[in-house]
């Protein structure tokens, strides 16, 4: 079988002959390691692999080449070979290369860069190389199958299974039943396939149509028996996973519950390019099992794939019901259940995401030179967002269902809104419908008073309408906004519990002593993954302070059964 190819692409003799020398060094026996001086003749090559048959694995292209730079040629590369992962190679101080990195990051021209010179490649290159194949790998290479999953394709079931094995960290593959290699595993375990999707566990033990909570239990990423704790995190986003490093690090028995897999809403992001300490970005998953690796070796538990259903007090305890039923007791409790963005539900929409419509608005800001961008919101997050965008991009059109922007917006928002030359508001105006080809094109926009629909062009659309907080279960527990986000510290009244003297609540601590909430979920709290883990980190130090309190030593002593 032919081996799956690395091109290497850049004018300049020298650094193609030592980047060829080192990348076949360490990649050579895996890998067909071929390299071009002219983007023109590579192409060309690029042709002559598909026309072959042949996969590429990898492709490096140097930024600056007369005949045609980096990013172009990678672009047309992709059409060629658009399962191979594509790295620019730019040099080191060059400041012209971070817009551009960002540029082609955001909209899916290349998935990462490399940085010249590289000297010495074991320090520089390989890591960054390794990476890119890791990743093809994982996309397109042979798996490690701890777990076989049999079912039909298409299926939503069989979608869902994928994907909480995906984001447990689970290897598995994937067999479609009336494929030869899905029916011979069913007849080898004795089934007929009427009921699907199967899993067929490392052991050889076989599921027939398991829930979410039945394959967490049975894989170990559970453990239902531990029903008392000293800190319970309900969430297992990075605001949870940061305290349950923290907690079970410094002592704590830690108990971790989270309603799906591990890594929250952060968990699905393709790549987080903003997070401190990785500046050629890493992807949600990742770091989120990363954490949950983390917080395990510590000794925190997890209950996954259960949702909080109930939050009670009962003296210095507090009480957390499952979805299942059980009852989880602990002496703090932290609440770190994330919020979701709010979705618009028009044609094409979620097509687009990750190559033109976006939720967030952070890094993604800076990549917007010369852009048509549309937004969409009308509270202080668009806001900011159009005002950190026009300062890039080449126009930007905010469309605001209100009649007014000073309806939900703060005065001195609308203030540096109207004064940028390059903002269109749009009031009493939503979107409609997107539409493009592999990318976004165009936004259609509808009045809605006079019911005039209008096609905007546009590279971007951020769609920013706000997010929900996951606590509905906590509506009779602890005091929310109105908003539904939990209200925590300062912002609350002086508050006691049974048998403790009135003072103020803690930092990041709810309604109900002894119950802290952190990351998203929390009332005026700022939605970015570091934010989050700082929280859930911080709030450690003042559970602890709330743990040493009278009431609380007073619940623990009389938890301890009399002998």
């Amino acid at each position: 079988m032919a081996r799956p190819a690395i091109v290497i692409v850049d004018d300049d003799p020298g650094t193609l002959a030592e980047l060829h020398a080192a990348v076949e060094r360490r990649y050579g026996r895996d890998y067909a390691v071929t390299a071009h001086g002219k983007p023109r003749e590579a192409l060309t090559a690029l042709r002559r692999l598909r026309a072959d048959g042949r996969e590429v694995a990898l492709i490096v292209a140097d930024q600056w080449m007369p005949e045609l730079n980096g990013v172009d040629f990678l672009r047309q590369a992709h059409a060629i070979h658009p399962g191979a992962q594509r790295g620019l190679l730019v040099a080191w101080g060059d400041s012209s290369a971070a817009p551009t990195i960002l540029n082609a990051c955001l909209f899916g021209t290349i998935e990462n860069y490399i940085l010249r010179p590289w000297f010495p490649p074991e320090v520089h290159l390989f890591p960054m190389v390794g990476a890119f194949l890791s990743e093809w790998t994982r996309k397109h290479g042979p798996r490690l199958e701890l777990v076989r999953v049999i079912g039909n394709e298409p299926s939503a079931r069989t979608h869902d299974v994928r994907v909480f094995l995906e984001r447990s960290g689970i290897p598995h593959g994937f067999y479609a039943a009336a494929s030869g290699p899905g029916a011979q595993l069913l007849r080898q375990i004795g089934l007929d396939g009427s009921r699907l999707p199967v899993v067929i566990m490392p052991d050889s033990r076989v599921l027939i149509e398991p829930s979410n909570t039945e394959l967490a239990d049975e894989l170990g990423r559970t453990d239902p028996h531990d029903t008392a704790c000293d800190l319970l995190i309900v969430g297992a986003g990075p605001a949870g996973l940061a305290a349950g490093v923290y907690g079970a690090s410094e002592g704590l028995k830690t108990l971790i519950v989270e309603r799906e897999a591990v890594g929250g809403q952060a968990g699905t992001s393709s790549l987080i390019r903003n997070y401190l300490g990785f500046p050629a970005g890493i992807s949600g998953l990742e770091l989120a099992l990363r954490a949950y690796q983390q917080a395990w070796l510590f000794g925190a538990k997890y209950v996954l794939a259960r949702d909080a259903a109930a939050l009670t007090a009962s003296g210095g305890q507090r009480r957390v019901r499952l979805s299942d039923g059980s009852e989880i007791t602990a002496r703090a409790v932290l609440i770190a259940t994330g919020a979701t963005y709010r979705r618009l539900r028009i044609p094409n929409l979620e097509r687009y995401v990750g190559a033109g419509v976006f939720y967030a608005a952070g890094s993604e800001a800076l990549g917007m030179r010369g852009k048509d961008v549309v937004v969409a919101g009308g509270g202080n997050s668009a806001g900011q967002a159009v005002v950190s965008i026009a300062g890039n991009a080449r126009k930007v059109t905010l469309l605001v269902r209100q009649a007014t922007l000073e309806a939900g917006m703060s005065d001195y928002l609308v203030r540096q809104i109207t004064q940028l030359p390059n903002v269109e508001v749009r009031v009493r105006s939503e979107a409609v419908s997107v539409d493009g080809g592999e990318r976004l094109e165009c936004v259609m926009i509808r009045d809605r008073a006079t019911g005039a629909e209008e096609r905007i062009p546009s590279d971007v659309f951020f769609v920013l309408i706000g997010a929900v907080p996951h606590t509905e279960w906590l509506r009779e527990a602890v005091q929310r906004d109105r908003h539904g986000f939990i209200v925590t510290g300062t912002d609350l009244p002086p508050q006691s519990a049974p048998g403790s003297p009135l003072r103020a609540p803690l930092r990041f601590e709810s309604s109900l002593p002894g119950v802290f909430a952190a990351g998203d979920v929390r009332s005026g709290s700022v939605k970015r993954v570091a934010s989050a883990v700082g929280e859930g980190a911080v709030t450690l130090h003042y559970i602890h302070e709330y743990l040493r309190s009278p009431v609380a030593l007073h619940a623990a002593l009389a938890a301890v059964p009399q002998h």
